[in-house]
């Protein structure tokens, strides 16, 4: 069952974690979240509301850690829907995990961030019981450039992990992104080829608002 109607009556959604929340990128500044107001607006009849509290360069620790804050907790209990896109920091370091590909490296980085994110569910769980929340899926910026095998096997495995971490959490899904950008990649970023431009974040946007049906 869908998360009961905030008090005015809106359909609430409040959308965490970093940059790709932000919408950087996106020269209309919409991101994934503005293009999934504007699904959801024309598709369920009733007022909408979107908190977007993204930061750009936020880390799985530091969302961890901002989720104690008691305005940000208040907003969290009202949503109907939460997003949560936090990872790609963690996992690239701005693209220094490049340089060092090591399995026993990736493993040490993926490890922590598998608890954080843990935590971060059981958080949000703990404070809004029926939201559901989706998880946005980590796509591979670098698919066209050297070892685009390795970069993809990597991400893939993340992926696959970070879906095994939700699925402990009743209506938790990770919401796949990698697919959309595997073939045309450079049709879907922008200018610093590592965020999704305009037409990236619409097709995130418009895969997350295909799942809000009820």
């Amino acid at each position: 069952m869908p998360a009961p109607a905030a008090m005015d009556g809106s359909f609430r959604v409040m959308a965490l974690g970093d940059s790709l929340t932000r919408g950087t990128g996106d020269p209309e500044g919409k991101g994934y979240v503005g293009y999934l107001f504007d699904h959801l607006k024309e598709k369920l009849g009733q007022e909408v509301s979107v908190e977007n509290v993204g930061l750009n360069g936020q880390t799985a620790p530091q969302l961890a850690a901002s989720l104690g804050q008691g305005p940000l907790q208040a907003q969290i209990k009202a949503a109907n829907v939460i997003t949560v896109s936090i990872g790609g920091n963690d996992l690239f370091k701005g693209g220094q995990t490049l340089s060092d590909l090591d399995p026993v490296k990736i493993k040490a980085i993926e490890d922590p961030y598998m608890r954080e994110l843990d935590g971060i569910l059981q958080q949000l769980r703990a404070q809004n019981a029926t939201a559901r929340i989706f998880l946005v899926g980590l796509y591979n910026p670098f698919i066209d450039l050297k070892d685009t095998v390795a970069t993809t096997k990597i991400v893939r495995d993340w992926n696959y992990k970070a879906a095994e971490v939700a699925a402990k959490y009743s209506q938790v899904v990770l919401v796949p992104t990698a697919d959309l950008f595997q073939l045309k990649v450079q049709d879907y970023l922008a200018r610093d080829l590592f965020h999704p431009n305009a037409a990236g974040y619409r097709l995130i946007g418009e895969r997350i608002a295909s799942l809000i049906t009820w």
